[in-house]
């Protein structure tokens, strides 16, 4: 039986198909005559961290994709490690864009195709041994995206000599090689086709939706920013740690487990979030959330709710960054340490899917079973 940890990015898909309401107590969203430049934050997203992010990312891929092409055609030491240190630097880039699931991303389903997480071994390597897979399918998500990749560049042996045979000698180092290219190759299509809708007709469908509904750009962004943070919340950190596994710990299940990079991704997948929330780029400091949610005067407990925003980021970023690399190795000796990034992430999670959305006027669409 498929279990939902083993699966995030399926309920993320389920959830964007259903609409299911998620309603929290105290927190029904209020209209707010702010007087606030909706657009103008719109127009700062979308032009100095939304495109810049996604022309990033798919130029990443493409490095990649070429590093694949480069090894496959003749395999050896050199260009392994080139590939690989392609593929973490890819990865790193899918951190920044990972929260703009919506318009063409959505249409491309391009979070759970490139990041559903953990990788199914098995599927994985049973696709290579017969050489015949519909990687298009709902069922072949686990076993495709960068976990995938994750795996067969750095799983599939004890150390990169190891790895290097099953590219070369193994019998089935030729299904391997065509897998690895069929996976990037969806990757790279699929990041292409969103790139090119952002620099071209998505951006004036973007601005205009400037409303607080759930169809409005600020609608979908307030829901994708909430529903990005619980998967670093719930996957990257709780349920490989057992807060989210009713206790069980699943060091196996962080993201990026064979690279041995999962708290770099989610340090770096925290502070897209918090740009995000700023509306913080390599451009300055544009119109973000912070600056809507202080023209319409939000307080907590008695202050400022963009104040207890800032600092809670702050907090969870400390928090996050008194651990180490590898992550699953925290969870089997530090698990206190690990506990503690995720108490923060949780007090942050409430203020950006509860008390945000309450003060601005909008309503949080997605569905969840986390309790939150």
């Amino acid at each position: 039986m498929r279990k939902k940890f083993i699966y995030p990015a399926i309920i993320a898909l389920i959830a964007v198909a259903a609409f299911q309401a998620c309603k929290k107590s105290g927190s029904s969203p209020t209209n707010n005559s702010t007087g606030f430049d909706r657009v103008g934050m719109l127009k700062n997203l979308s032009t100095n961290i939304i495109v810049p992010g996604y022309i990033t990312f798919q130029a990443s891929v493409t490095t990649l994709d070429s590093s694949i092409t480069a090894f496959n055609t003749s395999p050896d030491l050199t260009k392994l490690g080139n590939l690989q240190a392609a593929f973490k630097i890819a990865y790193e880039k899918w951190q920044a864009v990972s929260t703009f699931d919506f318009g063409p991303a959505a249409n491309e389903n391009l979070r759970i195709s490139v990041n559903t997480f953990p990788a199914d071994v098995t599927q994985i390597n049973a696709n290579v041994s017969s050489g015949s897979y519909n990687l298009a399918s709902l069922s072949a998500l686990p076993a495709q995206g960068f976990p995938a990749i994750d795996y067969l560049l750095f799983g599939t042996g004890a150390d990169n000599n190891a790895i290097l045979v099953q590219y070369t000698t193994d019998g089935q180092a030729a299904n391997r090689k065509a897998y690895l290219a069929a996976v990037s190759a969806i990757i790279k299509t699929k990041t292409t086709n969103v790139l090119s809708a952002w620099k071209t007709t998505y951006p004036a469908t973007f601005l205009t939706a400037s409303g607080t509904d759930v169809g409005s750009s600020v609608g979908q962004l307030t829901n994708e920013l909430n529903q990005d943070f619980e998967v670093l919340k719930n996957y990257e950190i709780g349920i490989p740690a057992g807060t989210e596994s009713m206790g069980t710990t699943f060091p196996t299940k962080v993201q990026a487990y064979y690279s041995k990079i999962s708290l770099q991704l989610a340090l770096l997948h925290l502070q897209a979030i918090q740009n995000i929330y700023l509306g913080q780029s390599s451009a300055g400091n544009g119109l973000g959330f912070d600056d809507y949610l202080v023209s319409a005067k939000a307080t907590y407990n008695g202050g400022s709710l963009n104040d207890a925003i800032t600092n809670q980021f702050a907090t969870a970023t400390a928090k996050l960054q008194a651990l180490s690399d590898p992550l699953a190795n925290q969870i089997t000796t530090n698990l206190t340490g690990v506990t503690a990034a995720y108490a923060a992430l949780q007090l942050q999670t409430v203020l950006l899917k509860t008390d945000m959305p309450s003060a601005l006027g909008i309503l949080i669409t997605y569905g969840d079973t986390d309790g939150d």
